[in-house]
């Protein structure tokens, strides 16, 4: 297959990308919005985004379909804007376009926080049923350590090691997950001459 040349979609790619047009457009759309760009940029934005997903082989391998498309249309976006910018004098620019980012997360920051949600259910289920029913009682039900304790028919010291024991192994997981996704590191040595 030559650069540029177009594939035809298997069936069950045609009905992913359908299934994800009719999920995330107007989402997209919305998304732009909130980016201050026009209904029109927005339109092209998105058609072109579901081209390029359109060209990715394996497109069904994709983990994180809504990341993936969330990122390249921002990247659009922003490389629109870049174009844009190169035509227009900074004058032209109102202040709006110049000092306000948007609050809403990234894809990237959605992405990272479905995939540290991952490994905290995962790392949950990693727990003995005593230390995880005394975790999620605490964290997510706002018990105290003494009702937990009652309810468990165990000492509040005991709720206080199952506690700990929790976060430490929460803690540890997350921190396993950062190592392996971060880029390895070159440390400078210094040589005498």
């Amino acid at each position: 297959m030559k650069r540029g040349e177009l594939v035809e979609p298997t069936v069950q790619q045609k009905t992913l990308l359908d299934t994800l047009y009719r999920k995330y457009n107007g989402a997209l759309m919305r998304f732009l919005k909130r980016q201050r760009i026009g209904r029109e940029d927005a339109q092209e934005i998105v058609q072109e985004t579901y081209c390029r997903l359109h060209q990715v082989s394996g497109v069904e391998a994709i983990e994180f379909p809504q990341a993936y498309l969330f990122r390249t249309a921002f990247n659009l976006a922003r490389d629109s804007e870049r174009r844009l910018r190169r035509w227009r004098a900074p004058e032209e620019l109102s202040s709006a376009e110049q000092e306000i980012p948007s609050e809403e997360p990234t894809p990237y920051r959605v992405l990272k926080g479905e995939q540290e949600l991952a490994i905290v259910r995962a790392a949950l289920g990693e727990l003995t049923p005593k230390c995880r029913r005394a975790f999620v009682l605490n964290r997510f039900r706002q018990a105290t350590y003494a009702e937990i304790a009652t309810e468990m028919g165990v000492s509040v010291s005991m709720v206080e090691k199952y506690i700990s024991q929790a976060l430490a192994h929460l803690k540890s997981r997350l921190d396993e997950a950062r190592l392996e996704t971060s880029p390895p590191r070159t440390v400078k040595q210094n040589v005498a001459p």
